[in-house]
């Protein structure tokens, strides 16, 4: 790594013999790595790392680098964005620069009390700004693909390599609900392609600096509906508070409990929908719908390495299923939506 950036002029020999400078790994899907020096300055090196087999000529790191350099290019996202420095298509590896004084959302966003509406109201006022910007910004030659969740019609109810029994009982069991497969199925009809969305949003991929937020990992930006930004942030929400429930707890007493956990929940998600929606136009209900979208992909995720659907997961399918199907519902209860 340190070799890579003084052969592209970001660092130099000298800073490297008289500077203390931490390299650390920080690899997932792609191999990414921390670089820096005592004022908490530096950069962050992802290269593609292929799951099998040679390298894709379009890897997700070659596509987040491409969009990035059209976001730095628009003055408005400055603040939103990280700031490209560098991309070697020959070896598939972006730098961007380290960001200091930032602290990551999953760490603030629940506080010792609960869900932290301040997070809230900083993550709804940041990603309306960073959609007015990107509502202008050329994204045509993207393909505009559906999230395949939505299309699990396309999916086939079988464990397999790339399938675990978990995932696949999964499948079965949406595919059986026809309620279900048709509000997935009118989500896909009405999916927007005139602008470019983040689309991978979640705490994880969210920074904050100060009352701003930074937006990170820019792999599966495309054309899409903004709302299914803002859905990926409302599911770490629900994730969080269905993971706080007891796993084997049943009975109406247990139900009880988990709604009086979930109060908090709600105001923190009503919040986010307030900051958000004092710049844009959003539908309520449908974005209960790509809740439900995005909590079966949350759901779906969980099961990779699954044999069965456990308690928890039955409730959150059934928690998916109630967004899909009864939106205006769930749009009145937790959006405060007359």
């Amino acid at each position: 790594t340190a070799i890579f950036l003084i052969n592209n002029g970001l660092l130099d020999i000298r800073s490297l013999m008289e500077m203390s400078i931490a390299i650390r790994s920080h690899s997932q899907r792609n191999r990414g790595f921390s670089v820096t020096w005592a004022n908490g300055q530096g950069y962050y090196v992802k290269q593609h790392r292929p799951d099998a087999g040679p390298w894709e000529k379009r890897s997700s790191v070659a596509h987040e680098a491409e969009v990035l350099q059209r976001l730095n290019e628009k003055p408005g996202l400055h603040d939103c964005v990280p700031t490209l420095r560098y991309y070697d298509a020959h070896r598939q590896a972006l730098v961007v620069d380290w960001l200091i004084a930032v602290r990551d959302v999953y760490k603030m966003a629940i506080g010792a009390v609960g869900p932290d509406l301040q997070v809230a109201s900083h993550l709804g006022q940041t990603l309306a700004q960073l959609h007015r910007g990107l509502s202008d910004i050329a994204c045509g030659d993207l393909p505009g693909q559906v999230p395949w969740v939505i299309r699990l019609d396309r999916l086939y109810p079988l464990a397999g390599e790339d399938q675990s029994w978990g995932q696949a009982r999964l499948v079965a069991l949406v595919q059986s609900q026809k309620e279900c497969m048709a509000a997935l199925g009118a989500l896909a009809d009405t999916w927007p392609r005139m602008q470019l969305i983040h689309g991978d949003m979640k705490w994880q991929n969210c920074l904050l600096q100060g009352e701003h937020c930074v937006f990170i990992d820019w792999e599966m930006a495309d054309r899409g509906d903004p709302l299914w930004d803002l859905a990926g942030l409302c599911q770490s929400w629900l994730k969080h508070w269905m993971d706080r429930q007891p796993r084997m707890a049943s009975g109406s007493d247990a139900v009880a409990q988990a709604a009086q956990d979930f109060i908090p929940y709600q105001q923190a998600l009503a919040q986010l929908w307030r900051s958000y929606r004092v710049a844009q136009e959003p539908s309520a209900e449908r974005l209960m719908s790509l809740c439900g979208a995005r909590l079966l992909q949350t759901l779906y995720e969980d099961l990779a390495d699954e044999t069965n659907l456990s308690t928890t997961h039955i409730m959150l399918l059934q928690l998916a299923r109630n967004l899909l199907v009864a939106p205006q519902q769930a749009a009145q209860q937790w959006l405060e939506v007359a």
